[in-house]
């Protein structure tokens, strides 16, 4: 009898550590994962991977105010490009990074500029005017001089002389431009996500900068003079290579940055530069696409299918990208067409991303793998030159759910007066009996705009795999991620992008949407630490449980130990396999949340030490 109350008392514990397993399936083994018991969270710790930033920079006294753009150090990662918003010459606006950030790079009229190093998570400033203590220069760690865009990097496509076309259905973000020559084809099916610019001050200006990289790219010193004129399947280390005739990218090449996020890789073509059907350009290890060039001698033609990275430049000679083509770059040409057939074209343009991660047990801690419900989340903002926001495209990701309740999404942009949104669309919600939908696309009955992304994870994204959700459990197949991308367009000069401060916005799960293949309820949300409920939040589920929230004191979705249901990663996430508690899997998340995030910041990155990859899913799966 003594051995069988033992035996029941061991079963109950297992059921408790595993509290959102799903019925039917076997539980799986901890394999060795921390338990939360001795897991101390100071009570004042946000739970916040990221820093929010007043930023105030003063422009150069002298020419026309031209856009101010703010990278990371190394100038891949954009996060900010805009004027000032009150007539002036200082931009003064918010910006929201990763907290591991302690340096960002001003850029301006193309130039790269001074490189800040960040004294405290509050404030940046510089003038650029005068001498900054708090700014240096940064030193490049690749043997090759960087290439200056000058004003070319608002660009994607781009010619000196030559007509500039598009045909067919194409997605094309960065400016198009021409400084003598006609410009088609940019209109409704396409997609343009940048500015027409043709014969004026901007094409002049960029007409001298285009040929500046000629020049610059033309004085490099070349490091490999040995490789045959076709580039196959193989990989490519930084440097600078030169054939003498024409050349070609068939198979797939792969440029290793060698984790060198200033790595260059210049190829000087002696003619024409063309790729075969379906061949690919693949970055990896810190490789950029604003350091790769394609200088040729001729025309430059991208066969259908290709995916390429890089800046591709004829002098002289036409460019042209064939039908299902992608290019994560520019297409330039100094003296040609620049064409393109149902193509996708990008140059890094500033947005607000990363990865939400859901445990869908709260009140109660549940098992702490969060991967319940796992977005990703990118929010690109069109605005103006006076920094007025016109509209906001957030593309979200279904990447896993691993819950056996069926869960919904959505979020409030609490900055925003709802009476300001003209228009949202793109969502998808079936669900009517549990979600009300207003004619504009918000939520009916909330005093913040509200927008429902989806209704239910099962129902999106379907799976024929076995188990339970999709893609946290190795013993079920894979299944494809689904993408919803929600438009939001805004009443005319309704607020500036600093008034928007996109880093406060309150994404939420729902819990129980549909029950058993009937409507559920609409009032069990799950938010991050400390974000409060909509209105249409059920809050008698305060205080239940494991939950210590306190509206009077503004304390919402953690426990009395103060651990969230709920993570904001700044950057993309790998989630961890089901049953597997966060704190086996990634090695320094205890630590970074019992120091208050003051130290291993970074603590969800690759960096190998980092994490258990034997607990972490995408690691695991041949996407």
């Amino acid at each position: 009898m003594k051995n069988s109350k033992i035996i029941v008392l061991l079963l109950l514990l297992t059921i408790v550590l595993h509290s959102c397993a799903k019925p039917g399936d076997l539980l799986e083994p901890d394999s060795g994962t921390e338990l939360l018991g001795d897991f101390i969270v100071p009570a004042g710790f946000d739970w916040k991977t990221t820093q929010t930033l007043n930023v105030s920079v003063v422009l150069p006294n002298d020419g026309d105010i031209q856009p101010l753009i703010i990278t990371n150090s190394s100038g891949t990662k954009r996060y900010f490009q805009g004027y000032p918003d009150d007539g002036s010459r200082t931009v003064n606006t918010i910006i929201t990074i990763p907290s591991y950030i302690n340096e960002l790079k001003l850029i301006y009229n193309g130039a790269n500029g001074a490189t800040i190093d960040l004294v405290s998570n509050v404030s940046m400033s510089y003038n650029f005017n005068t001498v900054n203590k708090f700014a240096n220069k940064s030193a490049s760690k690749s043997a090759v001089s960087a290439i200056a865009l000058g004003s070319i990097t608002n660009f994607t496509l781009y010619s000196v002389s030559g007509a500039v076309s598009n045909v067919g259905v194409s997605n094309i973000t960065g400016d198009v431009g021409t400084n003598l020559g006609a410009i088609t084809g940019f209109g409704t099916p396409s997609t343009l996500n940048g500015i027409i610019q043709n014969a004026n001050t901007v094409t002049s200006q960029a007409t001298l900068d285009l040929k500046d990289i000629v020049a610059q790219i033309g004085k490099t010193v070349t490091t490999n003079s040995a490789h045959v004129p076709v580039f196959g399947s193989e990989t490519l280390t930084p440097g600078v290579y030169a054939i003498g005739g024409a050349a070609s990218v068939a198979g797939t090449l792969t440029l290793d940055g060698q984790g060198d996020s200033n790595a260059q890789f210049i190829f000087k073509i002696g003619g024409a530069f063309t790729t075969a059907a379906s061949a690919k350009v693949v970055l990896i290890n810190g490789a950029s696409s604003e350091n790769v060039f394609w200088l040729a001698t001729g025309a430059c033609a991208m066969a259908a299918s290709t995916s390429i990275s890089g800046n591709i430049i004829a002098n002289p000679g036409a460019v042209s990208m064939g039908a299902g083509g992608e290019l994560n770059g520019r297409m330039l040409s100094l003296a040609g067409a620049v064409s393109l057939l149902n193509c996708r074209t990008l140059i890094p343009l500033p947005s607000y991303s990363g990865t939400l991660a859901y445990e869908d047990l709260w009140p109660a801690k549940g098992d702490y793998d969060f991967n319940d419900l796992v977005v990703d989340y990118d929010f690109n903002i069109v605005k103006n030159n006076q920094e007025v926001v016109q509209s906001i495209t957030a593309t979200f990701v279904i990447e896993a759910y691993g819950a056996s309740a069926h869960n919904g999404f959505g979020f409030t942009l609490p900055t925003v007066d709802p009476n300001d949104v003209v228009s949202v669309s793109g969502y998808d919600v079936k669900n009517n009996t549990v979600f009300s939908i207003a004619s504009n696309g918000l939520e009916n009955g909330q005093s913040e705009p509200t927008i429902i992304v989806f209704d239910d994870a099962y129902r999106v994204m379907p799976t024929a795999t076995g188990g339970t959700g999709a893609n946290t459990q190795l013993a079920y197949g894979y299944t494809e991620p689904v993408t919803i991308v929600v438009t939001i367009i805004l009443a005319n000069n309704a607020l500036t992008f600093s008034e928007l401060n996109i880093g406060s916005f309150n994404p939420f799960m729902i819990v129980g949407t549909s029950v058993n293949g009937a409507p559920g309820s609409r009032g069990k949300e799950v938010h991050l630490a400390n974000y409060k409920p909509s209105d249409l939040f059920d809050t008698s589920y305060f205080g239940q449980s494991n939950d210590d929230s306190s509206p009077a004191n503004e304390r919402y979705f953690v426990t009395g130990d103060n651990l969230p249901s709920a993570i904001n990663i700044a950057e993309k996430f790998d989630w961890v396999i089901e049953y597997q508690n966060i704190t086996g899997a990634y090695n320094q998340f205890k630590d970074w949340a019992q120091s208050s995030g003051v130290t291993y910041d970074d603590w969800y990155t690759s960096e190998i030490s980092y994490r258990k990859s034997s607990l972490i899913y995408p690691t695991n799966v041949e996407n």
